[in-house]
């Protein structure tokens, strides 16, 4: 019986450690596509970054030394007013949340996302992400590919 329940705890940790999920595996991207941003919104968000900075403790920047990239909200519109979003709802790519009608989810909001260098208070990217879901303020996301801190209009 010793030497079943010794084979049991050599064998077991090697035979899990083949059906081990991926690091990545769990990760979310909440982008939903790309979008170039207009003059006027780099203004804003980059009006929100430097305000977030400023009143920032040492809490939130000991969070920016570990990740310095931040995810601003520089607009808020509905999806219906995002062409290829809606023609992707309406075509059923996408179906996040909030009914299962195209015409509900047209309805949704999607923030217009912009990611800045927290140290050198530029932009990351050129364009902007369209998002419907984000991370709970003050949580690291992946946003098209980049791991950003979420601050939407402020933290």
């Amino acid at each position: 019986m010793k030497q079943f329940t010794l084979s049991l705890l050599v064998v077991c940790p090697l035979f899990l450690g083949f059906f081990q999920r991926s690091v990545d595996a769990g990760t979310t991207d909440y982008a939903l596509m790309a979008a170039t941003p207009y003059n006027s919104e780099i203004a804003v968000a980059r009006e929100r970054l430097e305000k977030f900075l400023y009143k920032a403790d040492a809490k939130k920047r000991a969070i920016l030394a570990q990740t310095p990239v931040v995810a601003v909200q520089a607009a808020v519109l509905p999806a219906s007013e995002a062409g290829p979003v809606l023609r992707r709802i309406r075509r059923g790519d996408l179906s996040i949340g909030g009914g299962s009608y195209p015409g509900d989810q047209a309805s949704r909001q999607i923030e217009f996302l912009l990611l800045f260098d927290s140290r050198t208070r530029q932009l990351v990217v050129d364009d902007g992400v369209l998002v419907f879901n984000t991370p709970r303020r003050g949580n690291v996301g992946l946003f098209g590919g980049v791991s950003a801190l979420y601050i939407g209009v402020g933290w």
